[in-house]
């Protein structure tokens, strides 16, 4: 019964954050922590936030997209899991048949929808994407399309604006390529993606070695990696409840009272430059370097 099948495959369904605010949704594949979504959803991030069922946040980096069809990869693999979904490889969708969307629409997490499909295959711009009925509504882009089995048929990418449910998602086969297609799991690792083209090298460039765009270092908010376990001085991801960093030991969570003293720490330094001892950068009025996340303010 699809009630069954919702309650299974739920904790699989995560909520995708971006450093500007803006949000979709994913799905992890498999045990390596390997989450489908959609390219717009990441736009131009290579790093995300994972918010599971559970309100557990992890860090996520996205390892390649594919921005003509719709989708991306992101690995977040301190992420563990079992029990995953199927990619479907049936070649043979019904008009007709019933079809569950699960998502976050407008941030009301973990919400199911139900429809059928609508036309099996539906070319456009050279792309074949599942047309449904199935309500589709801004944050749900990147979240499941399922059968009655539990088996996923594609991701949700896109409506028809100012229509009555003219829905699209990316079919399963296209995901299925690109999955197999992925680095091994230790040069996803270490490998660094070019949000201009998609691409995931081997190792750290300057420039990307498919489509030439300068990969610049992220800049993420301050406040961004908190509660989700990651290290900003070191970069390691521990468990989102680890006080402290279990590779260079720094400070993870506060209590209060080294939070208000935290405050007024960031209030006497809020216009005072600071130089960052690892990468240079000048930093003004933050805690971490918006550049390389060293600590600045101890």
């Amino acid at each position: 019964m699809l009630e069954n099948i919702i309650a299974k495959i739920k904790n699989k369904i995560v909520i995708i954050k971006n450093p500007d605010g803006s949000q979709g949704t994913g799905i992890v594949l498999d045990s390596n922590g390997i989450i489908v979504t959609n390219s717009h959803v990441v736009a131009q991030n290579r790093i995300v936030k994972v918010e599971t069922n559970e309100k557990k946040s992890y860090i996520g980096k996205v390892i390649g997209s594919n921005k003509q069809i719709d989708f991306a990869f992101i690995l977040c693999d301190r992420l563990k899991l079992e029990d995953f979904p199927v990619l479907s490889k049936r070649e043979n969708l019904l008009e007709g048949e019933d079809v569950v969307a699960i998502g976050h629409p407008h941030g009301y997490d973990f919400t199911v929808t139900q429809g059928i499909i609508s036309t099996a295959k539906r070319e456009i711009k050279g792309v074949h994407y599942i047309q449904t009925d199935v309500p589709i509504n801004p944050g749900n882009s990147g979240g499941p399309l399922l059968d009655r089995n539990g088996e996923i048929l594609g991701i949700n990418t896109w409506i028809v604006m100012n229509a009555q449910n003219l829905s699209f998602a990316v079919p399963s086969d296209y995901l299925q390529t690109a999955y197999s297609s992925l680095l091994p799991y230790d040069k996803l690792v270490t490998g660094y993606y070019c949000p201009a083209c998609g691409n995931l090298d081997e190792e750290k460039r300057k420039y990307c070695r498919k489509c030439g765009d300068d990969l610049q270092e992220d800049i993420i908010p301050p406040g961004f990696y908190e509660n989700t376990g990651y290290c900003p001085s070191c970069r390691t991801q521990n468990e989102p409840a680890n006080a402290y960093c279990r590779n260079c030991g720094v400070q993870l969570l506060s209590r209060k009272e080294d939070a208000d003293s935290e405050s007024r720490k960031l209030e006497e330094f809020k216009d005072k430059v600071i130089k960052c001892p690892g990468c240079g950068r000048e930093n003004k009025g933050v805690k971490y370097c918006e550049n390389c996340g060293a600590t600045l303010i101890t």
